[in-house]
Parts: structure tokens; sequence; C-alpha cells
């Protein structure tokens, strides 16, 4: 019994700070809809956001890999993906005028390390015994798709990276929210059986 509270605590602990999902998913449909409704500024100001949410999405996959070390299992690649959004948006930050030129690869890699992202985290559900982590699996995928057209062909890309970007954001946006909102509701039915047992 004793062995059973051990690890509902433990799986309580990992999956305590949820909401930092839907931040990151509000966050990626807002710019996803910034993006559609200003098509012809989207592509000059899009460095300067991107540099801006990449940056702030780092610092938040940063904060939830610490809280989160001693609880899940292969935190070290929360925590490298972490490291490279940072990176990553310090240079965007620092070199705007670059930034523009070559936007869609950077784009098309960051969209796509966001995809592996998500498609691991709807591996964990599934070790955990999350019914439907199969939607965030597909979601992962689509994102990924979405990033690998951005990548092959930074021409089409760059020609068209205000579509693909936004309709990449809200994919990515989605998707961080519907695992926020299932780490939620099993912190809660965790929650509800920690109080029987007791």
């Amino acid at each position: 019994m004793s062995q059973l509270k051990s690890t509902i605590k433990e799986i309580s602990a990992a999956i305590k700070n949820w909401w930092v999902f839907t931040l990151l998913g509000i966050l990626f449909i807002l710019l996803g809809i910034y993006v559609f409704n200003n098509p012809v500024s989207a592509y000059l100001t899009l460095s300067m956001f991107f540099a801006v949410s990449i940056l702030v999405s780092g610092i938040f996959q940063l904060w939830f890999a610490y809280a989160n070390r001693n609880e899940i299992e292969g935190w070290g690649w929360q925590l490298a993906l972490a490291i490279m959004e940072v990176i990553i948006g310090l240079v965007l930050f620092s070199n705007i005028g670059l930034t523009a030129a070559i936007l869609p690869l950077y784009v098309g890699f960051w969209l796509l390390f966001r995809a592996f992202a998500l498609v691991g985290f709807s591996f964990e559900l599934k070790s955990y015994k999350v019914m439907n982590w199969g939607y965030y699996f597909v979601f992962g995928l689509l994102l990924g798709i979405f990033a690998w057209c951005i990548i092959i062909n930074p021409l089409f890309g760059g020609m068209t990276i205000v579509t693909w970007t936004g309709i990449a954001l809200v994919i990515a946006g989605i998707g961080h929210i519907m695992v926020s909102l299932k780490l939620r509701k099993v912190s809660q039915k965790l929650v509800d059986f920690k109080d029987k047992l007791n």
C-alpha cells in the first residue's frame, strides 16, 4: 500500500505544473491568429515575435524541466529542448536582419523540434496509461509534416511562411492545450484516488 501511495505521489508531482502547457498553447494560438490577420506586415515582424515567443517558451520549458527533474524520467530531453529554444530565441533576437533572410529554416527546424517534443510527450502519456494519447501523437505528426514542408523547400516556405507558420502555430497551440487538459484531469483523478486511500 505504501508503494502505491509513493507511486501516486510521484506521478502527481510530475504533472503538478500542467498549466504551463496551457500557457504555451495560448501563446502559440494567439501568435498564429496574429500571423493570419496581418499577412503583409507579419513577415517583417515575424522575426521579432518568434524571437520573443521562442525565448519565452524556452524559459517556461526550462522552469518546467527544472521543477520536475526528480519526478519525470528522461527530464533531460525536456531540459535539452528548453536550452535549444532559449539559444534559438537569443540568436533570432540578436540578428533580426539575418533572421528575416533565413526565417523559413529557423521556423521549420523550431517547429520540427516542437513536433518531436509533442510526439515524445504522447508516449509519456501512453506510459501512464492515459486514453486518447494517440491524438497528441497525431498532432505532433501534423506539426512535423508542416515543419518538414518548410525545411525541404525554403523558397516555397519563404513565399508561404505566413500561412504555414499560422497553421503550424495553431496546431501546436491546440496540441499543448489538449495535453494540459489531459494532465489536469489525470491530476484530479490522482488526488481523488489518493484521498480514498487515506
